[in-house]
């Protein structure tokens, strides 16, 4: 069963559901090994590792159909359509999930990443029946964090997480829909 995706856009960015013709272009963005100094996984070591990687995204739910994943590529509309990084939200239930992104260094500090989360959410909010999304970040990482409290995640304890264990050296944050104004 495909979820069905949809892109997005706002003046500067679009987010297009993701494809396995993406890995190519985001192969490169993905092996900067700065990006993982607050992550617990590696870049993908190979091409042909994230084109299966997003092959698997494509179909829209897990293998078992319990998740449903909303998959997002971000693009700037000028620079070229240079992709940016990417959105994501894993839905465990039809009301919770958890958030996620990665950007590339070029595009840190640039309010870009704060746009396309924005406007994840915003579809999210929209298109589905969550009540409230989680995110994991490292409690080390200030630009996570910063751009985590920007889009309105207030820290939770790990009791008021639904979807198992986290890094001890990761905090859980919540949001709920609709967010805090």
């Amino acid at each position: 069963m495909r979820a069905e995706a949809k892109s997005l856009h706002t003046g500067r960015l679009r987010l297009e559901p993701v494809h396995v013709a993406h890995a190519a272009e985001m192969f490169p963005l993905l092996s900067d090994t700065r990006i993982y100094e607050h992550l617990h996984f590696k870049p993908p070591a190979t091409l042909a590792e994230l084109e299966e990687r997003y092959r698997r995204q494509e179909a829209g739910v897990s293998p078992d159909g319990v998740e449903r994943w909303h998959n997002w590529i971000v693009r700037l509309e000028a620079d070229g359509g240079a992709c940016a990084g990417f959105v994501q939200a894993t839905l465990h239930t039809e009301t919770t999930g958890d958030f996620g992104y990665i950007f590339g260094p070029a595009f840190w500090g640039r309010g870009i990443a704060f746009e396309a989360c924005a406007l994840a959410l915003e579809a999210l909010w929209a298109d589905t029946r969550l009540a409230r999304l989680f995110a994991t970040v490292d409690r080390h990482n200030a630009r996570s964090l910063a751009l985590l409290s920007r889009l309105g995640f207030h820290r939770v304890s790990s009791k008021e997480y639904p979807h198992g264990r986290v890094l001890p050296s990761d905090d859980i944050f919540h949001l709920p829909n609709p967010p805090p104004s």
